[in-house]
């Protein structure tokens, strides 16, 4: 399976290296709107261009293709005009990840090395989990979410689309019973080691321990993370 890597920085190489794990998996190309990057490489994968070079990579038979980028609006939506193109996106999932068979995963994942998704959670699509992340029974992970290292996410959470769960994060719901969850909303923001165990509005910025807003912010996830 040839496969076209969308970012050439730190996720893609990332990607790179997990979806090295694949005999089935040839990177054929990758490709990155930063003009500085082109010509560069991605472990033995040349950064050829900018998007223009999509349609023509798909007619010569590349048919496959993931996003690794940080920002979780950008991931998303290039993600969907991908899909728009007649690409489809494939999942990178670290080989040590343990992923129960009764999770519903979505497509354009990246799983990093040691992520536990336990039992039966739902997982849209273009997420990204680094590397020891856990997510609990019954929680749902949006769209374009990014869950970051050692984060832990409890039974029967919500997070929406495109937030941003910092590193080493708790967020779960304090009472027991299934009636019992919890929300981070569309584009929320948990920042490092915070302990979320109330809602959290849209559009949020939350820290601390338990976690307090500090603000709200426009969409651009800025300082949570160190992904590019």
């Amino acid at each position: 399976m040839r496969v076209l890597l969308y970012g050439a920085g730190q996720v893609g190489t990332t990607v790179s290296y997990i979806l090295s794990y694949r005999s089935d998996v040839d990177v054929a190309a990758v490709v990155d709107d930063d003009p500085a990057t082109h010509g560069t490489h991605v472990d033995q994968a040349h950064v050829i261009g900018g998007a223009e070079w999509l349609p023509r990579l798909h007619a010569d038979g590349v048919r496959h293709a993931i996003v690794c980028i940080g920002d979780n609006r950008t991931r998303l939506r290039l993600s969907r005009q991908l899909q728009e193109m007649g690409f489809t996106l494939i999942n990178a999932i670290h080989p040590t990840a343990n992923i129960s068979p009764r999770a519903r995963l979505g497509s354009g994942l990246i799983v990093g090395a040691g992520v536990v998704l336990y039992v039966n959670p739902v997982v849209g699509d273009a997420v990204y989990f680094d590397a020891c992340a856990v997510v609990s029974h019954d929680s749902m992970i949006g769209d374009g979410a990014l869950i970051s290292e050692g984060t832990v996410i409890g039974a029967r959470v919500d997070i929406g689309e495109c937030a941003l769960i910092g590193l080493g994060a708790n967020v779960m719901t304090p009472r027991w019973g299934k009636g019992a969850r919890l929300r981070v909303g569309k584009d929320g923001v948990v920042g490092i080691g915070a302990v979320v165990i109330k809602d959290v509005p849209d559009g949020d910025v939350v820290a601390g321990v338990p976690a307090r807003s500090i603000r709200q912010h426009n969409g651009e996830h800025e300082s949570t993370s160190s992904h590019e």
